[in-house]
């Protein structure tokens, strides 16, 4: 993570503004130190990443007025598991959660910021939306002002169509709903439907096609996950219709 580097080791000569750039100063202590230590567009883009994805979880967190056990320990696995990421980043990215939790910024602040980086991503936005519904439902329950947080990011975002999918998975109550959901299918298509619409979320989420366009390394390993995901839920699907 060459950004990061740049930024721990004494600044950038880039000044990250917005809400990103307000948790960056809580966290480090400046905005900008004219190191000669500048971040390239990729670098750049891996840091909105990283930064907003963590003050969004850190917002949605506290949106019920606590931050439970269950969300940390989730928020945790994604750090250590999901996102792989090494000691240095894993410290951080608390550091980024607990900065972005408490910050005068507003949710739908970092939302905007994220959607004017990545709004010709729509895989980018659909994995930090699934992300956030993860998180959110780690203690069993989708609080009705965690919900209206991210639907606020789903209507920025313009993901409504495949909201309704994704969050069809977290409502599902058994496993061959939530299959059928996380293909965005419905009970009593025929399975030569279903396959069209596994082949298209297959190749949007492959691993190859995703890391091509450029995109953060752990935004890579959130769409590995749901490329297996997707792989699985045909799988299942297939089985019970044959």
């Amino acid at each position: 993570m060459s950004w990061m580097g740049k930024m721990l080791g004494g600044g950038i000569g880039f000044v990250v503004g917005g809400p990103i750039g307000a948790v960056l100063g809580a966290v480090l202590g400046h905005h900008t130190i004219d190191s000669g230590k500048f971040l390239d567009q990729d670098e750049e883009r891996h840091g909105i990443f990283f930064v907003t994805t963590f003050s969004m979880l850190g917002k949605l967190s506290k949106a019920d007025g606590q931050v439970s056990p269950e969300e940390i320990e989730v928020v945790e696995q994604v750090i250590t598991d999901s996102l792989r990421l090494p000691l240095q980043a894993r410290q951080f990215a608390i550091k980024i959660f607990n900065a972005g939790k408490d910050s005068r910024e507003t949710f739908e602040d970092y939302a905007r910021q994220f959607y004017g980086a990545f709004h010709d991503h729509p895989e980018v936005l659909v994995s930090l939306v699934d992300l956030l519904l993860r998180v959110s439902h780690a203690d069993g329950v989708l609080h009705p002002a965690e919900d209206r947080l991210i639907e606020q990011a789903v209507d920025i975002f313009g993901i409504r169509q495949e909201y309704q999918q994704i969050k069809a998975r977290y409502s599902s109550t058994n496993d061959l709903d939530k299959c059928y959901a996380t293909l965005g299918a419905n009970h009593g298509e025929t399975l030569r439907d279903i396959k069209k619409k596994y082949r298209r979320l297959a190749m949007e989420f492959h691993p190859d096609r995703v890391q091509s366009n450029g995109v953060t390394p752990e935004l890579a390993l959130l769409a590995e996950e749901r490329f297996k995901e997707i792989q699985h839920a045909f799988d299942v699907v297939e089985k019970h219709l044959a």
